[in-house]
């Protein structure tokens, strides 16, 4: 998991608007960049135009001057077509991370442009979008005030380190954020969020957008988004399973960072019982409840206002789906989507919100029998081989729980500093 080092701002419409400074927001916007520096995150101001600002005696100075003597130390400014190529290009990008030796799972964009879009894009940033000023563009995470962004970083990106739990071994690579823990000795202090996490990624009510964020923090910073070419939610049990309200966050980090976010990807073409039912009536179930009833889509709908459907199947060979599910006890979900997109020819990579703890072993398929010959139509499993990895054995970070329950109380309640 790599540490959040910079943030690049615009100045249209983030710190300027229309020309001119409305004095709250950009007195809150200053406080912004003390309390990034107060962090060691460096703030970058970008413009594709020369700023100026009127001073006493009817002087101008550059606007980036004048930000830094407010801010208390003088910040990096970079114009497009003078200092770097116009900050929409991606050679522009790549000029300010070889100019601060940072790689782009280090750094966020705050903009609300089209050209801000095209730079967080090309740039591989997790594109927030400052909406205070305008509502230029429907993409990136949307941001009311300067102290929602501050909110978000101080949370979601330096207060949780590392996943909870993964497993990296060939082909196979699955993490999860955080233990699931009600009622776990192992994990007490999972107790503080996990009710709100499992009405959040179940039931579409808890704090969605903390989960959300939190979700979209880890795929940033751990690099991961950057190597996704698509992003697939795994289906809800039912053949009329709604994507869920947070699955929105998903698709919001997948945009910025030029995946394709396809809902429909992984189809359930027969209702599937729920897990959670067959282990409460004790009925033994496996992998082939998920591998029975699912597929892939022939023609999913892409990302975007217009929702048009690939009029061929997308191209997989050779490229990277990053699939997303709620919360992983044992794996089934999560190994039956390898499975089919595996047999695609794709790399893939396996995430959840929340891991199961105590006796819940991952479960991988190893073989199967027969083989997925075609991906895009239902299949039936005769025999599974599976190697068993251990779940307290895979843990990454024994202290997510504590660091989940800081992040989350501290979230609800989140205010500046007072020394800011």
């Amino acid at each position: 998991m790599h540490n959040l080092k910079g943030v690049i701002f615009s100045l249209s419409d983030v710190l300027v608007h229309e020309g001119k400074i409305d004095r709250p927001l950009f007195d809150e916007v200053v406080k912004l960049l003390r309390f990034l520096i107060s962090k060691q995150i460096q703030p970058v101001l970008v413009s594709n135009h020369l700023w100026t600002v009127g001073a006493t005696g009817g002087e101008k100075i550059y606007f980036q001057d004048y930000l830094s003597q407010l801010v208390g130390v003088q910040l990096p400014y970079y114009q497009g077509g003078k200092d770097i190529a116009y900050k929409q290009y991606k050679v522009a990008m790549e000029e300010i991370l070889k100019k601060h030796s940072w790689i782009s799972p280090e750094v966020l964009y705050v903009g609300n442009t089209k050209e801000d879009v095209q730079a967080a894009s090309n740039g591989g940033f997790c594109f927030l979008n400052a909406k205070w000023h305008e509502n230029n563009s429907p993409y990136g995470f949307e941001f009311s005030s300067p102290k929602e962004i501050a909110s978000f970083i101080d949370c979601c990106c330096l207060t949780v380190t590392n996943w909870f739990w993964g497993i990296e071994e060939g082909p196979l690579r699955v993490y999860a954020i955080a233990p699931f823990a009600q009622y776990s000795r192992s994990y007490p202090a999972g107790a503080i969020y996990s009710a709100d996490a499992k009405q959040a990624v179940k039931e579409d009510q808890g704090n969605i957008r903390f989960w959300g964020l939190l979700m979209a923090a880890r795929i940033h910073l751990s690099g991961i988004g950057a190597q996704a070419n698509y992003v697939a939610p795994y289906p809800g049990h039912k053949t009329t399973s709604k994507k869920t309200k947070l699955m929105n966050a998903i698709e919001v980090v997948s945009g910025s960072l030029q995946a394709r976010y396809l809902f429909d990807f992984i189809e359930r073409h027969t209702d599937a019982p729920k897990s959670q039912t067959l282990r409460n009536e004790k009925i033994k179930f496996s992998v082939s409840n998920q591998l029975n009833t699912i597929k892939l889509n022939l023609s999913p709908t892409k990302t975007g206002p217009k929702k048009l459907k690939y009029k061929s199947k997308p191209k997989l060979k050779g490229k990277t789906v990053l699939i997303v599910d709620d919360i992983c006890t044992q794996g089934y979900s999560l190994e039956a989507a390898r499975a089919f997109f595996e047999a695609a020819g794709a790399s893939v990579i396996l995430l959840s919100w929340l891991k199961t703890p105590g006796p819940n072993d991952y479960h991988a398929i190893k073989l199967l029998e027969p083989k997925i010959s075609d991906p895009f139509r239902s299949y039936v499993v005769n025999k599974v081989e599976e190697k068993i990895y251990s779940n307290s054995g895979n843990v990454l970070n024994s202290y997510a729980d504590r660091q989940i329950a800081e992040s989350y109380t501290k979230y609800l309640s989140w205010d500046w500093p007072t020394s800011l």
